[in-house]
């Protein structure tokens, strides 16, 4: 039997091959296909990273501008300076002392750092993050001079405020990634946040990264610009006075003011104080909190500091609840007017305590006001009249009209983290509960809400939505969004927002109210002095909020202003002696750069202050003259012809009958005084006191004309300052304690 292969045998051995041939080619062909279409793009991306590098270009974030202009928050160029450590020859010693000591002095680094990092096995080395323009031009001229490619300087953005702490809880920062943390820049972060761009480095055979000027690049696209409603100038003004305000006081728990368009919601300025600096977030401004971190160390230190970082940044004004007190009391009564359940002619008797259903309240006044109109008992804050007022109401429309004014729930402001608020619902509240509730006392609501819920009050009766931006525009100036007022609804009727004006003009133009009183303004308030009933303060002392809010002008009210200090701690605390002086301080420069300008009548002319006008050169007979005729007195030191000198100085404003003094001979020695300390003081004894010194004397704060009136502040206490200087010296009045 022959061993060959038959022919079947061999035809079945190349059916096989044949087959597997065919496989074969089929899965080759199968996965060219494969590779050169479905995974094209997979491939073309491993090809391009053994090709090219990139590294990102940082947008610019868009800026933060106050409604002038000004600029509150701006994103400024910086630069990264790197090394590619691979494309280093670290074979060229002389060539790596030069990078090393040279940078080393340009970045001031410390030339080890360099070594180091230049030892790596990357392609992409920081040596140093966010360097100025002119360091980053030192760099670029050693590259191109010492033809170096391993270094380089990348564009990146940083953070700027240039105010520095000004707005700082509306505003906020940004975090290490750039994004917005707090206030508007978390608010706004994704208008604020720009498109970053690339740039794509071209690598040789070898894979090492080829010089700079083989650099393709793609700009970044910058974000948009945030327009603000808030005005700088009144910023300023109010974060001056709250300043002041929680010095003088000893606030222990901060304080806030807010400023508004009354008819609009435009906020136009927002404060919480102590503030911090937006350029350093992280430094805590508190002096109490830093020496109490002091004592701390380790887990308990960590955990307290972030504690204290949050309470820091938080905006006072939106974010935390309190009892607003007497201010509330404007809710109840346009409520009860609208109602019909009183009108201005009701009469109110107050004993100076109230029983309802069991529970006891007590007036400020321990005696009683006694019998008293509705105007009156505005201007007493007499709590007794308001629970009466609150009960004639009833729980269903006390209810309803809470909810009305917005204080039941959040304005919708834009910014975040608005608190809300904590109030008894209409099917749980007892008359008790509603007899507290009446005059602000039993629900906690945000400043803002008081305010929101207030200007509807007085500005016909619209319940509007505050809003802090204005516009949103890009980069070219065009506008990618415009802010309209909002009118909520309506919650009362003209007729008793009108009623409520005049009511509350007239708290500030008699005693209760003064302390915000402007001579030449038409000023509307009311104060609110509060219990913290669920908190109090060492060795179990009662502790306070004390608050005002003031709007102007009284009969078309423009402007609203909310002040809050929290926990006053110097001996004072009724808002009217706390707050109300604040309000009346920033109206004072508020109202006329506003342009509004001072109405006076016959009576308060007949007391105006005079404006010291410059005599110096003129003749002494002629500048007597002068002087005299503004009801000035002048004082004549030395023997020559001609005023060389006067103090007060020109344009300084001291009231009539007021004394200046003329030196007339260069040899007359400038005679000092001390100015005396008259803190407490009525207004006649503070007076005596500084005029009998030699001094101008000059009162200042809403209760210069009431009864009752004493210094609370003054300038120059105990100096020497020269003889004829002016002193101003503020009062206040404590006739109003609700």
């Amino acid at each position: 039997m022959s061993n060959k292969p038959t022919t079947g045998m061999k035809r079945r051995m190349f059916n096989v091959i044949g087959l597997f041939i065919i496989i074969f080619t089929g899965f080759i062909v199968t996965n060219l296909v494969v590779i050169s279409l479905q995974k094209n793009t997979d491939f073309q991306e491993l090809a391009n990273q053994q090709q090219f590098s990139s590294r990102t270009i940082n947008a610019n974030r868009g800026s933060v501008l106050d409604i002038n202009g000004n600029i509150l928050a701006q994103s400024v160029t910086v630069y990264n300076v790197f090394i590619d450590p691979a494309m280093l020859n670290k074979n060229d010693a002389d060539k790596l002392e030069l990078i090393v000591s040279t940078l080393s002095a340009i970045l001031v680094l410390d030339e080890d750092t360099i070594r180091t990092r230049a030892a790596k096995s990357s392609q992409y080395e920081i040596l140093k993050r966010k360097v100025e323009k002119d360091v980053a031009d030192k760099v670029t001229a050693f590259i191109q001079e010492n033809d170096i490619s391993c270094i380089g300087c990348d564009p990146d953005t940083q953070r700027s405020y240039p105010q520095n702490d000004m707005a700082a809880s509306v505003i906020g920062f940004t975090g290490f990634d750039g994004h917005g943390q707090y206030g508007l820049e978390a608010q706004y972060d994704e208008y604020l946040t720009g498109i970053n761009g690339r740039i794509i480095s071209a690598k040789d055979a070898l894979g090492q990264q080829m010089p700079y000027r083989y650099e393709q690049s793609f700009a970044a696209q910058d974000g948009n610009d945030i327009v603000l409603n808030i005005d700088s100038a009144l910023q300023h003004y109010v974060e001056k006075e709250l300043k002041k305000a929680v010095s003088s006081n000893m606030a222990k728990n901060r304080a806030c003011a807010i400023l508004m368009n009354a008819k609009t919601g435009q906020v136009l300025a927002m404060a919480t104080e102590p503030g911090f600096d937006l350029n350093n977030p992280t430094v805590i401004t508190d002096s109490a909190t830093l020496e109490m971190l002091s004592q701390l160390e380790g887990d308990e230190y960590i955990q307290k500091r972030a504690i204290a970082w949050e309470k820091q940044w938080k905006n006072k004004a939106i974010t935390e609840l309190y009892n607003p007190g007497s201010v509330f009391k404007v809710v109840t009564a346009s409520a009860a007017l609208e109602e019909k359940v009183i009108d201005v002619n009701t009469h109110f008797y107050c004993s100076g305590h109230v029983t309802v259903d069991g529970q006891g309240f007590d007036c400020w006044k321990t005696q009683g006001h006694g019998d008293q109109n509705f105007v009156q008992a505005m201007t007493n804050s007499c709590n007794p009249a308001f629970i009466e007022i609150g009960q004639r109401l009833g729980v269903q429309k006390f209810s309803e009209y809470y909810s009305a004014f917005g204080v039941d729930s959040k304005t919708g402001i834009d910014l975040p983290g608005e608190g809300t608020s904590i109030y008894h619902h209409a099917e749980d509240m007892t008359r008790i509960d509603l007899a507290s509730s009446s005059f602000g006392q039993s629900h906690k609501i945000t400043p803002l809400e008081m305010i929101t819920a207030y200007a509807a009050v007085v500005n016909g009766g619209n319940l509007v939505t505050p809003y802090v931006v204005n516009r949103i525009v890009d980069s070219d100036g065009n506008i990618v969004k415009q802010f309209e007022p909002q009118i909520k609804r309506q919650v009362i009727s003209e007729g008793t927002s009108k009623i409520m004006r005049e009511t509350l003009e007239s708290v500030v133009i008699t005693n209760g109210g003064s302390n915000a009183y402007i001579k030449g303004y038409s000023i509307g308030g009311k104060s609110g002095t509060s219990q913290k009933i669920d908190e109090y303060g060492e060795a179990g002392k009662q502790i306070y909020v004390s608050s005002y809010v003031g709007f102007a002008p009284a009969d078309d009210p423009e402007i609203i202003m909310l002040v809050m200090v929290d926990e006053p701690s110097a001996g004072v605390y009724y808002g009217s002696l706390v707050a109300a002086p604040v309000v009346s301080a920033v109206f004072e420069e508020a109202l006329p750069y506003l342009g509004y300008f001072k109405e006076y009548t016959d009576e308060e002319l007949a007391s105006l202050n005079v404006q010291v006008p410059n005599v110096v050169g003129s003749e002494v007979a002629k500048a007597e003259q002068t002087l005299t005729a503004l009801e000035l007195k002048p004082e004549i030191l030395g023997d020559g012809e001609n005023v060389i000198k006067q103090m007060p100085e020109s344009a300084t404003t001291i009231p009539k009958g007021g004394k200046i003094i003329l030196y007339t001979e260069e040899a007359t020695e400038e005679q000092m005084v001390t100015v005396p300390n008259v803190i407490k003081m009525s207004l006649q004894d503070a007076n005596k006191a500084i005029t009998n010194a030699g001094l101008n004397f000059i009162a200042a704060g809403g209760a210069v004309n009431s009864p009752g009136a004493y210094a609370i502040s003054q300038s120059n206490t105990e100096q020497k300052v020269p003889r004829g200087s002016v002193i101003e010296v503020t009062f206040v009045t404590n006739n109003e304690t609700g």
